[in-house]
């Protein structure tokens, strides 16, 4: 496919720490996840921050063409070996906040656990609805406040400390001054994106799926995913993992 990109100045790296290979059961639930918020078909989508590809590639199949971007080099890399003999393909070194694409050129636009990393999350929302054609879909995943463990990890005393971190995100000043990545609620979305002109649709909340390879304690863990399935299905599934919200451009 011919890149619809322009040039640009240097990259800066925006999106966020590279993402690994995501295991099958996380792409399969986020994309069901989305699947359920929006029809996912169209002409042209566009992954922001897309990694490998792994999610891009799960969510093609109802458009034609297919643009994944993001600033980490190495892993864009592995995206275009992924798809380097299929045309439907376009991948691209461009940051979310300074896209080089033409006004009104997708249909849809999904940024996955991504937005918590962007500096300048206004000037990519701006960019955001610069690209949408009018009736075209922001799809977004990022980490929901509500959720009881920080994911990113945190910075104390000159160091970095990662794993899953529990009850900072509910101090929401303690958790801006250390983490690594922020977190939002469904609120605080709407802040940033309807000024823009986006109306918000749908939303919904994606549990962890807790699949580590190897895992030794993983059959003593079942009786805790069946409770956590429940739990998504009910209305405490606002402590989820993951927002996952759906924005129109009208």
């Amino acid at each position: 496919m011919k890149s619809d990109t322009l040039a640009l100045g240097p990259l800066q790296p925006i999106l966020g720490a590279p993402r690994d290979n995501r295991c099958r059961k996380t792409i399969t639930v986020i994309k069901n996840k989305l699947a359920a918020i929006s029809p996912l078909r169209g002409q042209r989508l566009l992954d922001v921050g897309c990694g490998d590809g792994s999610f891009t590639t799960a969510l093609a199949d109802g458009y034609e063409q297919i643009y994944g971007i993001d600033v980490q080099e190495t892993w864009l890399q592995r995206f275009e070996q992924r798809v380097r003999d299929d045309p439907h393909f376009c991948v691209c070194q461009m940051s979310a906040s300074a896209m080089g694409f033409r006004d009104h050129y997708f249909d849809t636009l999904v940024t996955i656990e991504v937005i918590e990393q962007i500096p300048d999350l206004p000037g990519a929302a701006d960019e955001f609805y610069r690209v949408l054609k009018p009736g075209g879909e922001l799809l977004i995943t990022c980490p929901n406040r509500l959720f009881p463990f920080e994911n990113h990890g945190v910075r104390m005393g000159g160091k970095e400390y990662h794993g899953r971190i529990p009850l900072i995100t509910y101090v929401p000043p303690l958790h801006s001054l250390l983490s690594l990545a922020r977190v939002f609620t469904v609120r605080k979305l709407k802040q940033i994106f309807t000024p823009r002109g986006f109306v918000m649709r749908s939303v919904d909340y994606a549990w962890p799926t807790f699949e580590h390879g190897g895992n030794p304690f993983q059959p003593m863990l079942k009786p805790l995913f069946g409770l956590m399935r429940v739990m998504e299905s009910s209305p405490l599934r606002v402590f989820g993992t993951s927002i996952v919200i759906r924005f129109d451009k009208p």
